[in-house]
């Protein structure tokens, strides 16, 4: 067998790899072209004629995907240090038969939130109506699972901790059901040190 000859055609063989590649459409000003060729032209004096455009743009692509993290995690610190939240819980209307589907499933789903505000959520407040009328439970939240319902985007929250008891539940009071039937952020604390509703709107 000629090793010379080997060595060379396994040169003009392509990577598993480049062969799975798609191809895409790249529109770019004729003065960019001009000057990726031209990157390209000096480029190939030193590399044997082994560089092109496609090698080229890859590469920017790469270095792009990599630092994109990089910089929404810088954007998301700068931002958390800055905001000031007075939220760290949802409240959330059921019944006593959510209460056991939430102790079967430990999660609740089906809730319309705001994406924005998901981050800071640590807990999950239970309002339980008639007969009870009370916010008498909460728990820790494990994480959120988007969802859509009738074209709604809606979140499933699942249940990082069992339902806790709150030591005294929180009543209705004097204020109409129809205030305790949507979610409402606050904080747990909060909770904890309400005595009625109406101490947390």
């Amino acid at each position: 067998m000629n090793d010379h000859l080997v060595s060379n055609i396994k040169t003009l063989l392509v990577p598993k790899k480049e062969l799975n590649k798609k191809q895409v459409a790249l529109f770019l000003t004729q003065e960019k072209i001009e000057e990726l060729d031209q990157a390209v032209k000096s480029l190939s004096v030193y590399s044997n004629g082994k560089v092109n455009r496609n090698i080229l743009i890859e590469m920017a692509i790469d270095d792009l995907l990599e630092s994109i993290p990089k910089v929404i995690k810088e954007y998301e610190d700068d931002n958390s240090n800055v905001e000031e939240v007075n939220y760290d819980s949802i409240l959330v209307p059921s019944n006593t038969s959510g209460i056991d589907f939430i102790k079967k499933n430990k999660f609740w789903e089906y809730v319309k939130l705001d994406s924005e505000k998901i981050r800071y959520l640590k807990y999950i407040v239970f309002y339980i109506n008639a007969p009870f009328s009370q916010i008498m439970y909460y728990a820790e939240i494990k994480s959120f699972e988007q969802c859509f319902v009738d074209n709604q985007k809606k979140y499933r929250v699942y249940l990082k901790s069992p339902l806790i008891a709150l030591d005294k539940p929180v009543v209705l009071g004097d204020l109409s059901s129809v205030y305790a039937r949507s979610i409402r952020y606050t904080t747990l604390d909060k909770v904890k040190n309400a005595k009625e509703y109406k101490d947390l709107i």
